[in-house]
């Protein structure tokens, strides 16, 4: 990021604060939440300045470990720190719309952890809100900042591998030593499709950008809950897209993109730094671009970019672009 960036962000709406750090507060600390704050440790325009959970035990290993400036007992008071500009909310899935809410209305900025919402409705609120207090909002979508994607597309929209004919991907892996009252058991929230599906679903409309016309999902269903989806999406001009995500499987997390002169080749595709250009003529090219530290720092950068020049949303991945993803969610839920 480029160095002396002034951010420059509403506080209540009336007073204007200018600053060169953005604070960040994590709501919700539990896996993710570490990756997060590590990752975000390697900015200077940024700092994890607070921290809330419920959990006593989870407040004492942030604070010894990242040392913010302060953790909370709970999510209201950080939402209340006038200090904390932007809010990372990394919270079970069915609590994502209401503490997005709550942030915005207290005039936080919003990175919040996929899938954003669980309903389409539910994200237009959440996007309406962000226009009209003029606060940045996005799912952290990390796939869509990625370095190596950016050589990806680029070589696609030169005609490396002629027009698209058709997308697959995976991301399969067996959940072991679960416990039942985990939230991705939960009938309401849970299930691969939420966990892990939504990536795939992001990457397939990464690529193409047609209307899905018709939807077909072969699931299977423990205790209620999908544990393994086969989802076949055909798209308006012919185009077809295949994905899979399983929690009762063996590990397979390839994305393979099919194109009229050749196909590429990414796995793992949700965070890779090699993809395989194959040719018909009998070509093959290997790529490889390493991460910039590690595979959250690029959505971290969108995010840092973002607020310092007053955009509510990041080109990358805009909120047409996360509703589609949303809207598709709902249609395949609807189609079981």
């Amino acid at each position: 990021m480029a160095e002396g960036l002034i951010f420059v962000r509403s506080v209540k709406r009336r007073d204007i604060r200018r600053r060169d750090m953005l604070h960040f507060g994590i709501i919700g600390l539990g896996n993710i939440a570490h990756r997060f704050a590590d990752s975000l440790s390697h900015f200077e325009e940024a700092d994890f300045y607070a921290g809330a959970s419920y959990t006593e035990s989870k407040r004492e290993e942030f604070k010894k470990k990242y040392k913010p400036h302060i953790i909370y007992d709970n999510y209201e008071d950080l939402l209340n720190d006038q200090e904390v500009d932007v809010v990372y909310i990394c919270v079970p899935h069915s609590l994502h719309y209401k503490w997005c809410k709550e942030a915005l209305l207290h005039d936080k900025c919003v990175l919040v952890e996929k899938p954003a919402v669980l309903k389409v409705n539910e994200f237009d609120e959440l996007t309406a809100l962000s226009r009209e207090r003029h606060l940045f909002f996005m799912e952290a979508m990390k796939t869509r900042f990625l370095p190596l994607l950016k050589i990806v597309h680029k070589e696609i929209n030169k005609g490396l591998i002629g027009d698209i004919i058709s997308i697959s991907n995976h991301f399969c892996f067996y959940l072991e030593n679960h416990r039942k009252d985990h939230y991705l058991f939960d009938k309401e929230q849970g299930g691969c499709l939420y966990d892990t599906g939504c990536y795939g679903l992001a990457s397939v409309c990464d690529f193409i950008k047609d209307d899905v016309i018709s939807i077909k999902n072969d699931a299977t269903y423990c205790d209620g809950i999908d544990v393994h989806d086969r989802i076949t999406l055909t798209f308006r001009h012919g185009q077809k897209a295949f994905i899979e995500c399983a929690m009762d499987s063996a590990d397979n997390r390839k994305m393979i993109i099919k194109g009229t002169k050749g196909d590429i080749i990414m796995d793992p595709y949700y965070r890779p730094m090699e993809a395989v250009f194959n040719l018909k003529d009998g070509e093959s090219q290997t790529c490889t671009v390493e991460y910039d530290y590690d595979d959250f720092h690029g959505e971290i950068e969108a995010v840092l970019q973002s607020i310092a020049y007053l955009r509510i949303e990041h080109e990358n991945y805009t909120h047409q672009d996360n509703r589609r993803v949303i809207e598709l969610m709902e249609r395949i839920k609807e189609s079981l």
